[in-house]
């Protein structure tokens, strides 16, 4: 990959001194040597002369104790805190090791990796398993929402599929059930209502279409399919059912909140309960 095509410049790489500590550490080289990446990790909390050893020792066996690498300690709140960091380093991509599942305390107050990605101003990986001998992603499923963020996300979804040399990507336009049900409500005859949802159809095709014959995918396959269903919930499913090993989704369009916990939408589904790792792609034009 070119510098031109440089994906994510600055890697955060939020450490918790847990059984998976080195799998992210391992995780974190890959990603440095496919992005040509600036990597600082942060770890929140108070400093031990034990776990300040135990991250340099693990920082020197990847080789990964040069000029491009940076250790960032510090006391506070470790979602605010992170949150800070990020921004004030300029970070391209937060990544976060994060449970598929967690119980119902947890999910409702928010594990920290799903809290920040709720917040984070920049892309943010999650990784369900990460592991001491990492592969990269060959399966990756993204987003085809007719919505102003998915180019952005196709385009970035397609730069990390051509990075890890994958084959292929599936993108997924799902077809909201709401919006179909207010078409049927409108007093529509029967056959108007699906002339009016093939329109609809048809326009997002068009859309989609466009974004890819504007998005160098070079030798990379793509396949396109539509389902119908709740949004976030069905692309969820398809990525388990097919065995995604990469979830690609845009970001939230605002700051979610409890609400958004109890009555479930788009990210949130994925949220609840990943079927694999999730990369939520944020557009600094976005902001």
């Amino acid at each position: 990959m070119s510098n031109k095509e440089l994906t994510f410049q600055k890697i955060a790489i939020a450490i918790a001194f847990s059984p998976r500590c080195e799998a992210m550490i391992a995780e974190a080289k890959l990603l440095q040597q496919t992005f040509h990446s600036q990597l600082v990790f942060v770890h929140v909390g108070k400093k031990s002369l034990q776990e300040e050893q135990y991250l340099k020792h693990l920082i020197h066996r990847f080789n990964l104790d040069g000029a491009t690498t940076k250790i960032i300690w510090e006391v506070g709140d470790p979602v605010e805190t992170i949150l800070q960091i990020c921004q004030e380093h300029k970070i391209d991509l937060l990544v976060a090791g994060a449970l598929e599942k967690e119980g119902i305390i947890k999910y409702f107050f928010g594990g920290i990796s799903r809290q920040l990605s709720r917040k984070a101003k920049c892309s943010m990986l999650m990784l369900t398993e990460p592991k001491i001998h990492p592969t990269g992603f060959k399966h990756l499923v993204v987003e085809g929402t007719d919505h102003p963020k998915t180019e952005y996300t196709i385009a970035k979804a397609v730069e990390i599929a051509r990075a890890f040399g994958s084959k292929s990507i599936d993108i997924i336009q799902e077809s909201d059930e709401n919006k179909l049900a207010l078409i049927r409500s409108e007093e529509f005859k029967e056959k108007e209502a699906d002339d009016h949802k093939e329109a609809l159809h048809k326009e997002e095709d068009e859309k989609l279409k466009e974004i890819l014959r504007c998005t160098d995918c070079g030798e990379l396959i793509i396949k396109t399919e539509r389902i119908e269903g709740k949004p976030g919930y069905v692309i969820s499913k398809f990525s388990r059912d097919k065995e995604a090993d990469l979830l690609i989704l845009n970001s939230p369009d605002k700051p979610m909140n409890l609400l958004d916990r109890v009555f479930p939408h788009d990210i949130e589904y994925a949220l609840s309960d990943l079927p694999c790792n999730l990369l939520i792609i944020h557009s600094k034009d976005s902001e």
